[in-house]
């Protein structure tokens, strides 16, 4: 899917205004933005031809060397950067392309994200903050760095909820509360992939004279994206923290379960020598001639059973 962005007067200041490309022709010449989502190749061609721009190939936006993320060539300022997107509890890094060239900027992706909606919701209303394509990218930056810092609210709550519940439940309770705290470590662990992808590209943003005229902007976000790896390290620790929690006490619950088993055998170990005397075959045993006999042994075992409880429970073992 192609769209293009456009300013509704011949004012960097006025507002945005967006428009599906279905066709060649609809391109407008003087579009500031060009979003490609999961292009087809004939969009590809539009655009090469229609601005004599080349945009990178799909495949290579997953390159994780920082050669490949950030430079500058003959096509441009470009950069990559991770946006988080998550559907159905799970979470995932999607890759996105800025290009910068020809007072223009380029967006190439391969997922909807709700990112560049809000940003166009946004811009379209307070377009005077954003007069430049480098603007716009750090705008959306921005943005980017605002719903990560939703993200980790929900995250905090979500280990609020979890810590109240690992003290006060069972087994199986215990079991959906590592879920969960599993769930919390792979969405703060890609979080943080993406913050620190922006710390990266600071230093080679900071060299281009298109994003030069921004830096009170990028200082902002950098310090909004310092402040958010903070709290990523201290969701990461107290995660842990909780992983461990849950874990002792599952092991305690086990440990319960066999000192069940342990106790049980202990227990049950006189009765069953005295029943296994009883029980040989041998012809010349005394007691089998007593008329009392089969009670004393009966006696005997429910004694030597007591025994052992008492003893555990003295000394509290029990």
């Amino acid at each position: 899917m192609l769209t293009a962005y456009t300013r509704s007067g011949e004012s960097p200041t006025n507002g945005l205004s967006k428009k599906l490309v279905n066709l060649r022709a609809d391109l407008p010449p003087d579009a500031v933005w060009l979003d490609l989502n999961d292009p087809t190749d004939q969009e590809r061609n539009w655009v090469r031809e229609q601005y004599n721009q080349e945009l990178q190939f799909i495949e290579e936006l997953g390159e994780i060397e920082a050669s490949s993320r950030y430079y500058r060539d003959e096509t441009g300022l470009h950069i990559n950067l991770y946006f988080l997107a998550q559907e159905n509890g799970l979470a995932r890094n999607v890759n996105v392309a800025f290009t910068i060239n020809n007072n223009r900027l380029f967006t190439l992706r391969t997922d909807e994200l709700p990112e560049i909606r809000t940003f166009f919701a946004y811009a379209s209303k307070n377009a005077n903050e954003y007069p430049t394509p480098a603007s716009m990218l750090l705008g959306l930056v921005a943005t980017r760095i605002g719903m990560m810092a939703d993200v980790y609210e929900k995250l905090q709550k979500d280990l609020d909820t979890v810590s109240g519940s690992i003290f006060r439940t069972n087994s199986l309770g215990m079991t959906n509360a590592l879920e969960a705290l599993a769930r919390v470590e792979d969405v703060n662990g890609k979080a943080r992939l993406g913050l620190m992808e922006n710390k990266r590209a600071y230093s080679n943003l900071s060299r281009n004279t298109d994003i030069a005229v921004s830096m009170e902007t990028m200082n902002e976000v950098l310090r909004d994206v310092e402040s958010l790896m903070n709290f990523s390290d201290f969701l990461a620790d107290r995660t842990k923290f909780l992983m461990d929690a849950a874990m002792g006490m599952i092991n305690i619950a086990h440990n319960k379960r066999l000192n069940v088993f342990t106790v049980l055998s202990v227990v049950l170990m006189p009765p069953t020598l005295i029943a296994s005397i009883y029980g040989m075959n041998f012809k010349h045993m005394p007691e089998l001639d007593w008329l009392w006999g089969y009670p004393m042994a009966i006696v005997m075992m429910i004694m030597v059973a007591l025994g052992p409880i008492l003893y555990l429970r003295h000394r509290g073992w029990l």
